[in-house]
């Protein structure tokens, strides 16, 4: 029964390793991502940049202020439009800054859901073996395993005491 135990023990540790591995790889196609559609957010913005800067000295503010501005109902609708998409270049030149300076933190922390879901719906088991990952395997690993050791060692205390209430009652 003891080696069982330890097999089972060495399995979580095991299966901790292989989820921890995966971590940085994780984080690593986090950071693509949001370069990827920072990429995509600049080459959307730039024509609009580019009338800002010719007829607004480079204020894009005022560009979309002076659509606004029309009498045209079309205009000002592109204007609310470009103004969506100047936000979403600040938002994510902002994330790329965050996540360059604490890259596990932020993908823990930033509130960039609907990135995340599409990186974790396209993410491949991957195993990066550099220096972070061998850490987050290994930290991950003793985790799961002290989880699965507590876990255990409730569970059979809690059935030891009710063998113990059950054959008391029946004395």
């Amino acid at each position: 029964m003891s080696k069982l135990l330890d097999y089972i023990r060495l399995s979580f540790f095991a299966c901790g390793l292989l989820l921890g591995v995966q971590i940085p790889a994780f984080v690593s196609d986090f950071g693509q991502a949001i370069n990827a559609q920072l990429i995509e957010a600049n080459n959307a913005i730039k024509p609009f940049k580019n009338d800002a800067a010719q007829y607004f000295n480079n204020d894009l503010d005022k560009l979309i202020k002076h659509y606004q501005h029309l009498d045209d109902d079309i205009i000002n609708k592109g204007a609310n439009n470009i103004n969506v998409l100047n936000k979403r270049q600040q938002a994510l030149q902002a994330a790329v800054n965050a996540f360059s300076e604490s890259p596990y933190l932020f993908t823990i922390t930033s509130n960039l859901s609907d990135i995340k879901q599409q990186v974790w719906q396209r993410f491949e088991g991957q195993i990066i073996l550099k220096k972070d990952s061998i850490i987050a395997a290994i930290v991950a690993a003793i985790i799961v395993a002290l989880l699965a050791e507590l876990t255990g060692y409730l569970f059979l205390t809690g059935v030891k005491r009710s063998f113990k209430r059950l054959f008391a009652a029946q004395k």
